[in-house]
């Protein structure tokens, strides 16, 4: 289907979708994930969706729009798909493989994914994802632990979990959140004046050896610890002990450290003896992340408030008039522990396609609150109650809930959001016809993406100017020449003529860009002069020259 811009529900396109901060869209989500292309791809830090688990017993349906008429057949006229239908497994499938490729699209170089799922498609949605993602960008698959007790039956079996698998963009490139260590863990850790640290042999073994990394390190009597250039004592006959590092089978070892280390961390190398007697040279290692211990987050979540009559009490109270009436939501404290994870940075984007009952935006919102984040969220949700649900739950906890447990959430999370709908295709035959023509925000961002491969959000894009800049990289300036209004493409306003290529090249000047790539209903110059000034330009693709009928 052609894709499409987002406007706001009372049916005004949002000049600045992303200067709300955040957005609730109610649509399709392979509609939405189109029109959130040009803005946002590349450039989301983290993915978080709960899709459809395909248990026969939710009754969704395929509504993609297919060509095919063997696939509409196939199809069954886009029925519910239940426990009776014997393609279940395809037509998910099927559902599934165009919204991964556009979240890949979506995803940052150095984002993470986390798909929620159960046993009826998790070896399918494996599979896919190593497909799509790749299988060396495979980072876990994580057990959560959503009901103890085991209430659920599996086959002669008590089902207590269901899966989160994760995979990076690039997994060189992504860097993982890690979570606090507990009160027990902390007593491991020792303290001196700068911070945390763990003591740790500086001899390194089993490793290439380095003539660089064996050195003497010299230890006086107080425990201090010198190094020379020459590898010679500081004194001729010093109270000196020497320390070489060698391998338990005698052969020669290395330090962990080299010398220049060791003197820019003077107080981080220390000696002491052990049992033995000898002298041993220890370093201290120190916390990643802000001088406070951590730990990995490990394969298997499980917290009591992990579950899903958790993740049900927290959206009763928020919304109590609902009584359970939302099957099965995530809770929040599970969604906040997964942003940990994936969206440490405090400024990242959050984007949930299968939004429900809106728990990642309430997530989003309740980290933000507790770390003094600034991370946004996009949710979207194709479902009826997109507004009367997902984004009146996240109207509530920004404003507060009287009478919630939670002190916070009583006082209120805090921010906003923008609540969109779907916007008319950017339609190539409407386009061609001037039956359809897209604000000029929508269509230079639009422009922007399928020419270049780029996304920017709307505070990147100038206001209207006279020579028509709406985007500079580097080297390239991008400019349309463009309004809404058929009367004014078919007028001469809009063409590229000698005096506008002049100012386009004027402003490539005092930029400093060697090429302008120019979007305009059509031209007075031929492109070998344009060619000479820099200028590429590229045809509207409106029927602008038919005379008005009449």
């Amino acid at each position: 289907p052609p894709p499409r811009s987002l406007k706001r529900s009372n049916g005004v396109e949002p000049s600045s979708p992303a200067a709300d901060g955040n957005l609730i869209i109610h649509g399709d989500n392979l509609h939405a994930l189109k029109a959130l292309l040009p803005r946002y791809a590349g450039r989301v830090d983290c993915i978080y969706i709960d899709p459809p688990y395909n248990t026969g017993n939710e009754g969704w349906s395929y509504n993609d729009r297919v060509n095919s008429p063997l696939m509409r057949t196939w199809l069954c006229e886009n029925g519910p798909v239940d426990n009776e239908d014997l393609e279940r497994h395809d037509k998910w499938l099927c559902m599934m493989w165009p919204r991964l490729q556009l979240l890949k699209e979506l995803l940052a170089d150095d984002g993470a994914i986390f798909v929620s799922i159960d046993d009826n498609e998790q070896h399918h949605l494996r599979m896919m994802m190593d497909e799509i993602f790749g299988v060396e960008n495979f980072l876990a698959c994580v057990a959560v632990v959503s009901n103890l007790s085991g209430s659920s039956d599996q086959f002669g079996f008590a089902g207590a979990h269901e899966y989160c698998l994760v995979y990076a963009q690039n997994r060189d490139l992504v860097e993982l959140g890690r979570f606090p260590i507990s009160a027990d863990a902390l007593d491991n850790w020792e303290r001196d004046e700068i911070g945390y640290y763990r003591s740790e042999q500086l001899r390194r073994g089993s490793l290439t050896f380095s003539e660089s990394l064996h050195y003497p390190i010299f230890v006086g009597p107080d425990g201090a610890i010198e190094i020379t250039d020459d590898d010679k004592p500081p004194q001729a006959n010093g109270p000196f002990t020497t320390v070489l590092p060698f391998m338990n089978n005698g052969n020669k070892g290395i330090w962990r450290w080299s010398k220049n280390r060791i003197r820019e961390n003077p107080g981080d190398v220390f000696a002491a003896r052990n049992a033995a007697g000898n002298v041993m040279v220890y370093s201290k290692q120190r916390p990643q992340l802000g001088g406070i211990p951590t730990e990995k987050p490990k394969t298997v979540f499980y917290k009591p408030e992990y579950g899903s009559r958790a993740g049900g009490q927290a959206l009763s109270q928020t919304l109590p008039e609902l009584a359970g009436a939302f099957p099965y939501p995530k809770a929040p404290a599970l969604m906040m522990d997964l942003l940990r994870i994936g969206a440490p940075d405090k400024n990242s984007v959050i984007l949930d396609s299968f939004a429900g009952s809106g728990t990642t935006a309430h997530a989003v919102l309740a980290l933000n609150k507790e770390d003094g984040g600034d991370r946004r969220f996009i949710l979207v949700e194709c479902e009826d109650y997109a507004d009367s649900i997902t984004a009146e739950r996240v109207r509530r906890v920004i404003n507060g809930v009287p009478g919630a447990r939670d002190a916070a959430l009583r006082d209120g999370l805090g921010g906003s959001f923008a609540y969109c709908e779907l916007g008319d295709p950017i339609d190539e035959e409407g386009m061609l016809t001037a039956e359809s023509l897209p604000p000029r925000s929508a269509l230079a961002a639009y422009l922007l993406h399928v020419s270049s491969g780029l996304s920017a959000e709307s505070a990147d894009l100038p206001a209207e100017r006279e020579d028509g800049l709406f985007y500079r990289s580097e080297t390239t300036g991008y400019y349309l020449l463009y309004q809404p209004d058929i009367e004014w493409l078919r007028g001469g306003e809009g063409m590229l003529s000698e005096s506008a290529a002049q100012r386009i090249r004027g402003d490539m000047e005092q930029s400093g860009v060697a090429k302008a790539v120019v979007f305009a209903p059509g031209k007075y110059m031929g492109q070998r002069e344009l060619t000479r000034m820099g200028i590429t330009f590229c045809q509207l693709p409106y029927e602008i020259y038919r005379p008005p009928a009449g």
